[in-house]
């Protein structure tokens, strides 16, 4: 078994809220520091071009490759790191972890997919992810929700490293690559309607085998996502047959579900405000990063 890693990275910003400390070449940084320490070299996929230092970095750490085209948006850039994956002659037991440009990780990141890899239960891990243990405010606000008739599964120990079964997480996953090739098809309808926004939540809970949905929900959608208004009225009819699909496509996984394990405290987090869950000190591991990035001269003291 082999565990390879893709990183998606685009030379622009956007308008999320940000910690003090972000950059994306320190995020960038705290991943080649990981995966050095875990002695893996790293894909770094570019969406268009990218600045000259985070340049530097990738090329140290790993082979770049500049999608054709770009910048081809955030679905296409995603769909490419997919089918790297997928169509590449990788065994299905091998490890694929992609990772976006936003995130920042502990130096044993890496060390902690290949921990991963080794327990075959394990077809889908995230190194950030909530749980009932470690779950945000801005996202889990009444506290953490697990779908309707979720059992979660014991916790696995292994080198180290605590995975729980988790519910889901987002774009910056590590999958089993066997088990991302049965399960493509997830990932592309939980794409629809939408132009540039993914399901993640849903897919997750797809390839898990379980309902997305509860059946008031395939109408009201998630909570707190239906408006009783004359347009979330109308959006909500537009996306119900969309939301039927896709429960009606879980029911494939129900005798062959791909379970999903999180890294617990978690290992990485998005570096947005708000949503970077509690159980560790991210500004300390932030200041930390920096520090090495400048002894290796990748950041200016």
């Amino acid at each position: 078994m082999t565990t390879h890693l893709i990183y998606r990275s685009y030379g622009g910003e956007n308008t999320k809220s940000r910690p003090d400390w972000f950059s994306k070449l320190l995020c960038a940084a705290s991943f080649a520091r990981a995966a050095e320490q875990a002695d893996v070299r790293v894909h770094w996929l570019d969406d268009g071009p990218v600045p000259a230092d985070r340049m530097r970095l990738f090329e140290e750490f790993g082979d770049v490759q500049t999608i054709a085209g770009g910048p081809v948006g955030m679905r296409r850039s995603y769909v490419t790191a997919l089918r790297l994956a997928i169509e590449s002659d990788w065994a299905d037991d091998d490890l694929v972890y992609f990772c976006e440009d936003d995130y920042l990780h502990t130096p044993d990141a890496v060390q902690a997919l290949r921990a991963a890899e080794a327990r075959p239960e394990i077809s889908y891990v995230a190194l950030y992810a909530a749980t009932p243990e470690y779950a945000n405010d801005l996202e889990f606000p009444e506290g953490f929700r697990h779908p309707e008739g979720w059992s979660p599964e014991p916790d696995i120990d292994t080198d180290g490293f605590r995975f729980v079964h988790a519910v889901s997480t987002t774009s910056t996953f590590g999958g089993r690559v066997g088990a991302l090739r049965a399960d493509y098809p997830i990932f592309r309808q939980a794409m629809l309607p939408f132009r540039t926004r993914f399901l993640d939540h849903e897919t997750c809970v797809i390839y898990q085998g379980r309902r997305p949905y509860s059946p008031v929900e395939h109408l009201t959608g998630p909570p707190h996502d239906f408006e009783l208004t004359p347009r979330g009225v109308a959006r909500a009819a537009f996306l119900m047959p969309f939301r039927v699909a896709l429960t009606l496509r879980s029911k494939r996984n129900l005798d062959d579900p791909h379970l999903l394990y999180a890294a617990a405290p978690n290992l990485g987090c998005h570096a947005e405000l708000g949503v970077m869950n509690p159980g560790r000190d991210w500004d300390a591991l932030a200041a930390d990063t920096r520090a090495w990035a400048v002894e290796r001269g990748f950041v200016p003291a």
